[in-house]
């Protein structure tokens, strides 16, 4: 529908002048020429902060290209390596749709063995992406969805008629969302320049925020959790709206007492803030264990986890350890493990938590950590078990409580499965069209 609203808000400017007048004939046939281009192609583009791994935020944009198939795709830049399991994402990149900034021809640099030569700096270069995402102009387009945890905000607008904002999360190293453990994995070098960086690319993040709020966009929240930071960290109001979860896909998997077997999962992307390491210590010490699947976006992280289970090892001879650090599986693999694990372990504070909902589809009960999303969907002692503080004697405690309240039965598979309906794939789908009209 042709705002008319702001078509006559703009007209009342001329009034009392002649309506034939040069003046208000330029003005009409220049706003008759923009809404008749926007709604004559209706061309949707898309704008995420960088494709670098395949995880929740990336499931999201996933989605609108499924959505809208012949749409554009902005980031910052883009491993196509890392998305061979979307054919969505690589379907537009062989069509041409996905746009990088000018930090591609960066990580395009191979060596001699054909490996990107700056690709192990992606996350120190995080400092790039909001100036490079700045000088981005998107224009000419019906609708833009972006999609944001850091630089995607940057970009800027020309002639688009409907620009809506899915926020995954206010920039984290900005604005305090980042416990101080997390920084653990930095060297000492990089923790001194962090609050630099901080200083001088807060008042761009701030910038960005209210330049978008001048283009009058319409603003979602990914959770309630979320939708609180945005209006504490932006002084912005903001809708929830609930990612995409394939409920349907995981309410197939078999769950039978019979199948199950006494081990614990950890499933998703990993890096540091997933606290995996957590997870790993706190088995350890329990004698319990542990399957961790999923990619690793540096393989420093794998090491370094690698190291603390054979460090463990080595102080205590005499403990039993069994972790297993799968890397990437199949999903022929990762349903097995579904169908036979005890529980699933979600010790990182995260702003709502894609995998999580997949394993309550899957009628698996959770183990997660009191904070961020998992407040939205973890019913404590009916479909899962919280603890209370990100330490590892406070996850032990939960392991425990969890084993004794599972040997009497209080977890049913069924009401488990019907917990993480409200965030099906669906139900997301019909919310994003209803507000963009398309």
């Amino acid at each position: 529908m042709v705002d008319t609203l702001a078509l006559g808000a703009s007209a009342a400017r001329y009034k009392g002048s002649s309506p034939f007048s040069r003046t208000n004939i330029n003005f009409f046939v220049y706003r008759f020429d923009l809404y008749f281009f926007c709604f004559m192609n209706l061309k949707v583009a898309l704008v995420h902060d960088f494709l670098f791994q395949f995880g929740g935020a990336e499931k999201v944009v996933e989605q609108w290209l499924i959505m809208y198939p012949k749409a554009d795709l902005y980031t910052a830049f883009y491993f196509p390596e890392k998305f061979e399991d979307s054919p969505a994402i690589k379907l537009a990149e062989s069509e041409g749709r996905i746009k990088t900034s000018l930090i591609q021809k960066l990580f395009n640099i191979r060596n001699s063995k054909n490996q990107r030569l700056f690709g192990q700096f992606a996350k120190h270069l995080f400092w790039l992406y909001p100036l490079m995402m700045r000088l981005v102009t998107i224009k000419d387009y019906f609708c833009v969805l972006i999609s944001s945890t850091d630089c995607a905000k940057q970009v800027r607008f020309k002639n688009c008629y409907k620009i809506i904002h899915y926020i995954h999360t206010p920039t984290r190293y900005l604005n305090g969302l980042v416990p101080p453990d997390n920084y653990n994995h930095l060297g000492l070098f990089q923790r001194f320049l962090l609050p630099i960086f901080a200083f001088l690319l807060k008042p761009l993040d701030l910038s960005a925020v209210n330049y978008l709020k001048k283009q009058k966009v319409i603003t979602l929240a990914n959770s309630e959790y979320i939708q609180f930071q945005v209006w504490d960290k932006y002084t912005t109001q903001s809708q929830v709206l609930y990612p995409p979860v394939d409920t349907v896909k995981f309410n197939t998997i078999e769950r039978k007492r019979e199948l199950i077997q006494d081990f614990y999962l950890s499933h998703g992307r990993i890096s540091f803030h997933k606290r995996i390491d957590m997870a790993i210590q706190a088995c350890l010490e329990l004698e319990k264990k542990l399957v961790i699947s999923g990619g690793f976006g540096l393989e420093s992280d794998r090491i370094t986890l690698q190291k603390q289970i054979d460090d463990f090892k080595i102080a205590n001879p005499s403990k039993k350890v069994d972790i297993q650090i799968l890397g990437r599986t199949t999903d022929a693999q990762l349903r097995e493990l579904m169908t036979t694990c005890k529980a699933f372990l979600f010790p990182g504070k995260e702003d709502f938590g894609i995998a999580p909902i997949e394993f309550l589809a899957a009628g698996i009960p959770l183990i997660a950590l009191a904070e961020g999303g998992a407040l939205t969907y973890v019913i404590d002692n009916k479909n899962g078990v919280f603890f209370d503080k990100p330490e590892v004697e406070s996850l032990k405690k939960s392991i425990i409580k969890f084993e004794e309240l599972n040997t009497q039965g209080v977890f049913d598979t069924e009401y488990i499965r019907q917990s993480a309906q409200r965030f099906s794939t669906q139900a997301f789908r019909d919310n994003i069209k209803a507000i963009t009209k398309l």
